[in-house]
């Protein structure tokens, strides 16, 4: 394909690809090839003629293009041997070995009068293993072949040396006459085909001719059936002939003839097949005419190929074609296609040329579109749009708003108020037209829902939904008090409280204290306690009565402590393990060390520990023999590692700024009748004719 050279203009990078993609710099293999390379290597084949239509953008190989079936890359061609030249009457038969590669296409035969190659001129091009060069005179030639595969690739000559071929000389119309006792007239004759002023003679055959073996015409340049007379093969199945009217035809039957059975015709450039009926005779039955197919986008030219000897009938069918818009899915909707009137191609004779369209035809009616556009935010000025609505007569535009504002103190919040706007303008121009307002007042967190409608002239407008919020008079309470929260590290003195049991005995008690900070402005919520306790209880058995000895009076000393924990309390105690009185009235104990303990409060909460540490412990008993009254009880607690976390809390400060929330939910339109242009379709053609 040859391409004209760049102007000085282009960008010497742009100018240095695009010559090396045209091979003319670079190196060879960095020419682009073309999809019709592909077809002429054979690697390809075409789709129709879809590689003559005008190009589509982004259009895919696969629509012009397909895979040779059973494809294979061809060898390169091997040196031809074995060429033999055989002289017979005015003529050289040529022979040579068939050659053994796979892809081979033919053998080119050329040939000089002269044992020079460079002199030698392509005669031929031999399908097979022979050639008989017909030269019409006994002068000596040379020859040499090559062969030629699929992929256009030549192998080298079969030598330097040419082949001599040696014709005999040729027969004269003279030599030609037979004797033979049963023929009357001669076989040959000659006829002159021409006229007087630029004769044409050749050799005509005079009688019947019985051929044994096979028949090789190298070369027929005129053969000719006189008007009326034909040519019957196959017992009358093929006709070759003409007809009462002088065009030629051919004639496809089955066995004896056309007479009673169906046939086919060709004739005059045109197929036609009949049936044969009992009733009618023969009935024409259809006539095979040319077609042609292919795809177009929606206003694009189309050119029919050569050739339609007239104009030919054009049908149309979808292919890539919406044929439903749902913007528009209340109106009822209709698809067109047509093409205009097949004119002849300006410059291709025997082509024709026609351009397919395709519109969605819309009746009157009405949708609703989603506008689905929201915000939420402290702006109390926004607006949503809507545009480019076609073939717009009316509009009602739905939306929903929230406001609110806190005073700052409190849960106490500003009555508020919104309103919506509506507002439109011709497509393109810049002016908006208000079409109407409607508010709504705001005292609660909710949400309210907005509408607004216009009638329009019919047309192409833009929509504007503007939303806004205002402050009104008044305020609202709504929801519970929000707070802030902290806490703080606190502990408390630790003390030892050690006794023995009166006489009258022991219950008292202390409390555990901690010393809470002080939070201008922030209330005591809670607070945790937790400290540890080392405890010692002791008991001993006396008797009750110093002038009884009965052992039944002894009396069994017993000390305890209760102390806080959790959300309950926990109890230490001991017995004298003695059930009598022992000489000595010794003493038994029991220690505790390092016993943890917690409690929280949520009551007082200011810094007593409740319940406080109980201590008790028996009355008094008495030695034997003696009215001294001596303990029989013991109890020790020593309370340290006094700590507490105090938690605190206090009503938050809210914000004043304004939060909004709005929403564009929805249109509905009323709509007139309209078309709309497919200019992107994809159309079906057929052409048909002759």
């Amino acid at each position: 394909m040859s391409f004209p050279s760049l102007p000085g203009s282009v960008d010497r990078y742009v100018r240095e690809i695009l010559n090396r993609m045209l091979g003319r710099t670079g190196k060879a293999g960095d020419k682009v090839i073309f999809e019709s390379d592909l077809v002429r290597l054979g690697l390809a084949d075409e789709i129709g003629n879809a590689l003559s239509q005008p190009v589509k953008p982004n259009r895919p190989i696969t629509d012009s293009l397909k895979p040779v079936e059973g494809l294979q890359i061809p060898d390169k061609p091997v040196t031809p041997t074995g060429l033999s030249a055989a002289g017979t009457f005015g003529a050289v038969i040529l022979q040579w070995q068939p050659p053994v590669y796979k892809g081979h296409n033919h053998t080119e035969v050329w040939r000089a009068q002269v044992d020079d190659r460079e002199q030698a001129t392509q005669v031929h091009e031999a399908s097979g293993s022979r050639y008989s060069d017909v030269l019409g005179s006994s002068t000596p030639h040379y020859y040499w072949i090559r062969h030629v595969n699929t992929a256009g690739q030549q192998s080298g000559f079969n030598q330097l040396a040419g082949i001599q071929g040696n014709p005999t000389a040729i027969i004269s119309v003279q030599d030609l006459l037979l004797e033979h006792p049963d023929i009357t007239t001669q076989p040959f004759s000659v006829v002159n085909l021409g006229t007087e002023a630029n004769p044409n003679y050749a050799i005509a055959l005079n009688a019947n001719i019985a051929v044994n073996g096979q028949v090789n015409i190298s070369q027929l340049q005129s053969g000719e059936l006189a008007n009326g007379t034909a040519l019957t093969v196959g017992q009358g199945s093929i006709e070759f002939g003409t007809g009462s009217d002088g065009y030629g035809q051919i004639v496809i039957t089955g066995q004896g003839g056309i007479a009673s059975k169906d046939y086919m015709l060709l004739k005059q450039g045109r197929i036609e097949s009949y049936i044969y009926t009992a009733s009618f005779g023969h009935v024409r039955y259809k006539e095979v005419r040319r077609n042609e197919s292919g795809t177009a986008g929606s206003g694009q030219q189309v050119t029919v190929p050569a050739y339609f000897k007239a104009q030919p009938t054009i049908h149309l069918y979808p292919r890539d074609v919406s044929i439903y818009n749902a913007a528009y899915s209340t109106q009822s909707q209709r698809l067109e296609i047509w093409h205009t009137t097949p004119a002849p191609h300006p410059s291709i004779e025997g082509a024709w040329v026609f351009t397919p369209y395709a519109r969605l035809v819309l009746s009157a009616g009405s949708d609703t579109v989603s506008a689905n556009w929201t915000y939420s935010g402290n702006s109390n000025d926004q607006s949503a749009y809507l545009t480019n609505i076609t073939n717009l007569q009316a509009i009602t535009v739905y939306g929903r708003a929230a406001s609110r504002r806190h005073t700052g103190s409190g849960n106490s919040y500003q009555n508020r108020k919104v309103t919506m706007y509506l507002y439109y303008r011709v497509s393109g121009t810049s002016n908006w037209i208000s079409a109407g307002t409607t508010a709504v007042n705001v005292n609660q967190f909710n949400t309210h829902t907005l509408s607004l409608s216009k009638s329009l002239s019919t047309g192409q407008y833009d929509i504007r939904v503007r939303f806004i919020a205002a402050d009104r008079s008044g305020t609202f309470t709504s929801g519970d008090v929000s707070y802030e929260y902290t806490e703080r590290s606190a502990s408390g003195s630790g003390w030892t409280v050690s006794k023995n049991g009166p006489n009258s005995g022991l219950n008292e008690n202390h409390n555990i204290t901690v010393s809470t900070p002080s939070m201008s402005g922030w209330e005591v919520t809670r607070i945790d306690y937790s400290f540890v306790a080392d405890i010692t209880l002791r008991a001993r058995t006396l008797y009750a009565s110093s002038y009884e000895t009965n052992v039944d009076n002894n009396s069994k000393g017993y000390a305890e402590v209760t102390i806080p924990n959790g959300n309950s309390t926990k109890t230490f105690r001991f017995d004298s393990p003695d059930s009598n009185a022992v000489s000595g009235y010794p003493w038994r104990e029991v220690s505790y060390s390092n016993q943890s303990f917690t409690q929280t409060d949520t009551q007082y909460k200011d810094g007593t520990i409740r319940p406080a540490v109980n201590i008790k412990a028996k009355y008094t008993g008495y030695e034997y023999n003696s009215g001294t009254p001596v303990a029989s009880s013991y109890v020790s607690v020593t309370i340290k590692s006094v700590s507490a976390t105090v938690y605190y809390r206090r009503v938050q400060s809210s914000s004043t700024t304004a939060y909004n929330q709005y929403y564009f939910d929805s249109a509905s339109y009323n709509r007139g009748a309209t078309d709309i242009s497919l200019s992107n379709a994809v159309i079906t053609w057929t052409a048909s004719g002759e």
